[in-house]
């Protein structure tokens, strides 16, 4: 489905505490798990095989050297040479292979580095998307760790300019790097990103769903530390390295990497913060609309044993050999699944696992036990917008409120603090208190936390932009929204963007690309955004004509969930 006339999901909305309240936000899986970004796409793809890093077990160590002119385009890594496509301003350079398919016995194993080609790659076309469910048909194919990158042409040749590694949202069960926006356009083209940052920008593809996350005790043998689970962080991991060795043959200075996801990118950005296998291999982040958030390893047991049951492996007298002989298709049928508005959701992402994430990543953060880097944290203002249907009434937000809260203290002050006359209607209201939960005011308690637990700066930004076209204004600043602004592509089913609508687009791609390029995101012509401070809440508001700097987002509404959700800093 195209990124206009999708219906993002929700996530799981009920916890009892041990109060006896009922949370409405479990933090599961938060943005990403509400998103879908994920678009439908034709697979005529051509996969080309490259070469880059792979886990641990990589056997490549030596420096890719920096591009030279003598063939326009080509980038010779020590794995391999690959000749780009001129894009523009940029070279770009599609489908390049990181890691080896994750088949056969490899499957729910660490990245292995992949076969080297013995002739030039004409790195033109996308991978597939890795397996995934889309429209309730299984698509996909296991061999998809790849990246995509784009280079500005003035930068190629011997200058090495910094690195903007991008992680894309689906609830970490779908997506790919070559969604779409619209038909053959795809959202994560990072050309236009690369033109105005002058920064060299990648994107990446990495299991997803069971194949990804999946947590066995039949897995943990095979298991480096003895710990199933996490191969989607794994896979992310393995790209920082291929990107550490051969990023250079691409105009890549590997001495300035950032990394920024939105939705389960952005939790998946929080887990590599939070990982001691990521250190060293990243020099800032962005967390955009999503949460900091793992699952307990019993969750994931349980959702590993739901898995094999429902695949009809549990009695396996070798589970896993078992599991490995079931199809992709097999695969994804056997996915369990959570009730949630918006229809059912299966519970795979980030595990707590004792190694690469030794507890939950806003723990590791309170420990300062985190990779400390320059990071911004943000969300949109109206994130559940395109979730709850137009056709919403007050007789829906009650019943919400009554399924969430048994308590009726508790639905009486929550109700005033939403209140539908307030917001304009109860649909507003509604799109209010579910945005503030989910995403919201955990970004406020991302950014505290982060700011508490390490030197370098922390900037919070809230986007309220939506864009000026009709078709727009019922949603307002939902999930997902500003990638449009940071990639460029505004321009889509015909809408022609306004002066101002383009210019905050331009803004966003230097700020982001100011962070990966020196850690502050101001300077020059761009508005102030000053480093976080807990005391005030300041954030850079990004609305089309209006950037500014603020403090306080919904503080007093933030202060209600802080309390009744139990929430510390």
């Amino acid at each position: 489905m195209k990124f206009f006339t999708r219906v993002a999901r929700m996530q799981r909305l009920v916890k009892v505490d041990k109060n006896g309240l009922s949370s409405l936000v479990r933090i599961k899986r938060m943005a990403c798990l509400t998103s879908r970004i994920i678009l439908v796409v034709t697979f005529t793809a051509l996969f080309i095989a490259a070469c880059g890093g792979g886990g641990g077990s990589t056997n490549v160590t030596v420096l890719s050297p920096v591009p030279t002119a003598t063939t326009p385009g080509l980038a010779r890594t020590s794995c391999g040479e690959y000749q780009g496509v001129e894009a523009a301003n940029t070279w770009r350079f599609l489908g390049i292979r990181y890691a080896a398919p994750p088949v056969g016995v490899l499957r729910w194993r660490a990245p292995t580095a992949p076969s080297c080609p013995t002739t030039v790659v004409a790195a033109n076309d996308y991978a597939p998307i890795c397996p995934q469910t889309v429209n309730g048909i299984a698509s996909g194919n296991e061999d998809c760790l790849a990246v995509n990158i784009w280079t500005p042409k003035g930068v190629f040749s011997g200058t090495r300019a910094p690195i903007m590694l991008f992680i894309h949202g689906g609830g970490n069960v779908q997506g790919s790097a070559r969604e779409e926006v619209e038909g053959g356009r795809v959202l994560y083209d990072g050309r236009a990103l690369a033109e105005i940052s002058g920064n060299v920008v990648v994107t990446v593809q990495y299991r997803l769903g069971a194949l990804g996350w999946l947590v066995h005790p039949a897995l943990d043998s095979e298991a480096a530390d003895a710990r199933a689970g996490n191969y989607g962080l794994e896979d992310l991991i393995a790209a920082l390295r291929w990107v550490e060795r051969e990023i250079g043959a691409f105009g890549g200075n590997r001495d300035r990497v950032m990394v920024f996801g939105e939705s389960a990118g952005a939790v998946n950005i929080c887990a590599l913060l939070a990982s001691p296998a990521a250190a060293g291999l990243f020099d800032a982040a962005v967390i955009q609309s999503g949460g900091c958030i793992a699952d307990t390893r019993e969750e994931a047991l349980i959702s590993g044993g739901t898995l094999a049951r429902n695949a009809g492996c549990a009695s396996a007298s070798d589970v896993i050999a078992c599991l490995r002989s079931r199809s992709v298709a097999e695969i994804l049928a056997a996915l369990p699944a959570v009730a949630s508005v918006g229809g059912p959701i299966p519970p795979f992402g980030p595990s707590v696992d004792n190694s690469l994430l030794p507890s939950s990543p806003l723990a590791q953060i309170r420990a300062a036990a985190h990779n400390r880097v320059p990071t911004i944290v943000g969300a949109n203002g109206d994130e559940l917008g395109r979730s709850v249907p137009l056709t919403f009434t007050q007789r829906d937000f009650d019943a919400a409120l009554l399924a969430a809260f048994p308590s009726a203290t508790v639905r009486t002050q929550i109700a005033a603090l939403y209140s539908p006359t307030e917001f304009g209607s109860a649909r507003r209201a509604y799109i209010a208190l579910a945005s503030d939960i989910k995403f919201v005011c955990p970004a406020r308690t991302i950014a505290r936390t982060l700011a508490a637990a390490q030197t370098p700066s922390v900037f919070r930004y809230h986007f309220t932009e939506v864009p000026d076209a009709t078709e727009f204004q019922p949603f307002g600043a939902f999930h997902g929204l500003e990638l449009l602004y940071l990639f460029g592509v505004l321009d889509v089913r015909g809408y022609r963007p306004t002066v101002a609508e383009s210019a905050l687009s331009t803004d966003m791609q230097r700020y982001w690309g100011n962070v990966a390029a020196g850690g502050q995101p101001g300077g020059g012509a761009l508005s102030l955004w000053t480093p976080y401070q807990t005391a005030r809440d300041n954030h850079l508001v990004l609305e089309a004509g209006a950037v500014r700097e603020q403090d306080g987002v919904n503080t007093a509404r933030c202060n209600f969930w802080d309390v009744l959700l139990h929430r510390t800093e």
